[in-house]
């Protein structure tokens, strides 16, 4: 299978051969290939954490339309789409947004602090950017592999991006501090921040 649409039809193949109460015990050949395919799913590790078995059952929102349901040891059951594992959507930017906003403090005071505002490649004045040298996207990666139970609700401010509600400040305050410890700035004008290197 070398193809996505390949890919996509031989799993829902699997899906389609409809209800079952226990993959483990009736289709263990299809649970193994399903739990194969669910480590490359974009909530992976935490997704699958304590799975013990697999269901089969109507789709909640499309009753002609069969998922798949994680069991939990704790006998709870949450349903995971296969297709997020072949195609995966793009990054919550949402949860970006947020990751962004809550350490919106440090960028300006690192910008505050600076004697001269000039881009540290070119010495250009204007459009300048604060930059992270190892990049925004690979610090929160990092922080994922040692905090991934990762908010999935969020609140709107007055110009309209995403921000932690306040009942994740612990976490929120987790992400401010590892960044505040790792994350190194420079200042940057656009076209420089816009052709760097990306690492």
């Amino acid at each position: 299978m070398t193809t996505q649409k390949a890919k996509i039809e031989y799993f829902k193949k699997i899906l389609d051969k409809g209800v079952c109460s226990s993959l483990v015990k009736q289709r263990p050949n299809d649970y193994k290939e399903m739990m194969e395919l669910f480590t490359n799913h974009p909530e992976y590790p935490y997704k699958i954490r304590d799975v013990v078995d697999m269901n089969i059952t109507k789709n909640t929102l499309n009753r002609k339309a069969f998922q798949f349901n994680l069991i939990r040891k704790d006998g709870t059951n949450e349903d995971i789409s296969y297709r997020y594992c072949i195609s995966k959507p793009k990054e919550n930017h949402k949860f970006l947004d947020a990751m962004r906003d809550c350490i919106k403090p440090q960028i300006w005071a690192f910008r505050n602090n600076l004697n001269d505002i000039k881009c540290e490649l070119c010495n250009k004045k204007e459009n300048i950017h604060i930059d992270h040298i190892y990049m925004f996207k690979n610090l929160v990666i990092d922080f994922l592999v040692i905090n991934p139970n990762k908010p999935t609700l969020f609140n709107e401010n007055t110009d309209n991006q995403y921000v932690f509600r306040s009942e994740d400040v612990e976490y929120a305050n987790k992400w401010y501090e590892y960044h505040k410890l790792n994350a190194t700035l420079r200042p940057l004008c656009s076209k420089c921040n816009l052709t760097r290197k990306h690492c």
